[in-house]
């Protein structure tokens, strides 16, 4: 897989779990410190890779914490 299509599948993972993000996410700080790398510092697509890398694993985290938030709040219910 060449380096430019391992970046557009980076773009359109995080722009789905952008779109689907209904609350602010708790790493909202994190979130925003990684957009500033990406559109101010990254110099080449490597480097671009591994700062959607970064948010990517900053959504993931905030969506274990909402699953997590789900099955705690079904199972205390029954």
């Amino acid at each position: 897989m060449k380096i430019n299509n391992v970046y557009q599948l980076h773009l359109q993972l995080l722009d789905v779990y952008e779109k689907n993000q209904i609350s602010p996410s708790p790493y909202c700080k994190e979130i925003n410190y990684y957009h500033r790398q990406l559109n101010f510092f990254c110099e080449n697509t490597m480097q671009r890779i591994f700062v959607l890398n970064q948010l990517i694993k900053i959504h993931e985290k905030s969506r274990n914490l909402q699953i997590q938030r789900c099955s705690d709040e079904y199972y205390s219910s029954h």
